[in-house]
């Protein structure tokens, strides 16, 4: 389904708006309490998993701002998940709406879930390659350490 901006202004923050996997990766888009995010989720048990967000060289919409292991509620338990956010000085937020806060003047770009989803392709293409070189190098660690080549 498709979200106009007026309809995401209402949807409680938390609310899962897109739900994807593909290639061993989960992707979500969450409506968050002022803009959208976007959440990669790979299986925690996988040599990337639980590693400092900061760490890894994924292009994403203001680079990564989220990593942690699955609460079950948001994110499912059995992943670990790297995230970032579209509430950046150049993003437009919810809130610029609401008039009860009086003069909050916002300008920048409504993101809609059809954008996030456009705009991750980049970032799902780099997990998918930083998983897959974290396999070699913990293959190869293994068999060295088993007195291999």
């Amino acid at each position: 389904m498709e979200y106009t901006w007026e309809q995401l202004r209402g949807i409680e923050s938390g609310t899962i708006l897109h739900d994807e996997y593909e290639d061993g990766i989960h992707f979500i888009v969450m409506r968050g309490s002022s803009h959208l995010c976007a959440y990669l989720g790979i299986p925690k048990t996988h040599p990337l998993a639980n590693h400092d967000y900061n760490l890894l060289p994924i292009e994403c919409h203001g680079g990564l701002t989220f990593g942690q292991m699955g609460d079950g509620k948001n994110w499912a338990k059995e992943s670990y998940w790297y995230g970032w956010d579209y509430g950046h000085c150049d993003d437009y937020a919810f809130y610029y709406d609401d008039p009860s806060l009086g003069n909050i003047k916002g300008s920048g770009k409504k993101w809609l879930v059809k954008d996030v989803i456009e705009d991750s392709w980049l970032a799902k293409i780099h997990m998918k390659d930083l998983m897959k070189l974290a396999e070699e190098i913990h293959n190869q660690a293994l068999s060295k350490a088993e007195g291999g080549k």
